[in-house]
């Protein structure tokens, strides 16, 4: 019996190929690429920008705490008899179950449309939509999505009571969690010899510093519009930025550099194309 209880294993056998095909769509709602792509759009063309480069500095910081406890843990995922679609890296907590709770419970409380429950209920059937979609494709177990809702929540009753909706110490917090990402994962799954960071925790690190600089030196106080034709031009380029710093073999500082470029490019944008068209 796995850590899962069964319930992957079941579902391999249970689901039609058309329903864990429906799935495989249905989890990049918990995608980081995803994330940013919305958050973006709702920082460069919402009126309340600090309260969005919060909600970003938040996601950083989820993101760097699932790398922290997957290099803490180093617990595998199922099988590849198992999976239908591609998953890498290790499986403890999900990240899609810590970043869609997060991220999707942000948005409910910061989206001023619609009921205040209508909203949360929105974000629950979401967040349990991609929790669910994890184990549909087989890419984990139960535990890791139970555990990754509840790091999720915990995670965002921290930032919400806590840190309190500034941006500034927001981005403080998420460069320090990813700085750990960085330290655990270049100790090794069972903190043995030492070995070379992973490119995900460092890329998640240079981006965390890239958008605390980022906020600094605006200020806390971005100006700037930006239009439909320059912002599909900045998700283009930024987008185009993260991929390289993600997928190419490069040398680790420049996945630093080329993801702190884009992640601060999501928060100074604004002041960019504000100069540019003057």
């Amino acid at each position: 019996m796995s850590r899962g209880w069964g319930v992957t294993e079941w579902l391999s056998e249970l689901l039609p190929t058309v329903v864990r095909e429906a799935f495989s769509v249905l989890t990049q709602l918990g995608d980081a690429w995803f994330f940013f792509v919305v958050l973006a759009v709702l920082y460069w063309f919402g009126d309340r920008r600090r309260r969005w480069g919060f909600v970003i500095g938040a996601t950083v910081g989820a993101l760097a705490l699932t790398l922290t406890l997957k290099g803490v843990f180093a617990r595998p995922r199922p099988g590849e008899a198992l999976r239908f679609a591609h998953a890498s890296g290790y499986g403890f907590p999900s990240g899609h179950a810590i970043g869609s709770t997060v991220v999707w419970g942000l948005l409910a409380l910061s989206i001023e449309r619609a009921h205040h429950r209508i909203r949360v209920t929105v974000a629950t059937v979401v967040v349990a939509l991609v929790g669910f979609s994890r184990l549909a494709i087989g890419v984990h177990f139960a535990v890791d999505v139970v555990v990754g809702l509840v790091v999720g929540l915990v995670y965002l009753a921290f930032v919400v009571e806590v840190v309190d909706w500034r941006p500034l110490p927001m981005f403080a917090v998420a460069t320090v969690v990813a700085a750990s990402a960085v330290v655990v994962t270049s100790l090794g799954g069972d903190f043995g010899t030492a070995a070379a960071p992973s490119i995900d925790s460092v890329a998640a690190f240079g981006g965390a510093v890239g958008a605390l600089a980022a906020w600094r030196a605006l200020d806390g106080r971005p100006e700037g519009n930006v239009g439909y034709v320059a912002a599909v031009v900045g998700l283009a380029v930024l987008g185009a930025l993260s991929y390289v710093g993600l997928r190419w073999p490069l040398p680790l500082a420049a996945v630093f550099v080329i993801n702190g470029v884009a992640q601060g490019g999501i928060l100074a944008y604004p002041s960019v194309v504000g100069r540019v068209t003057r």
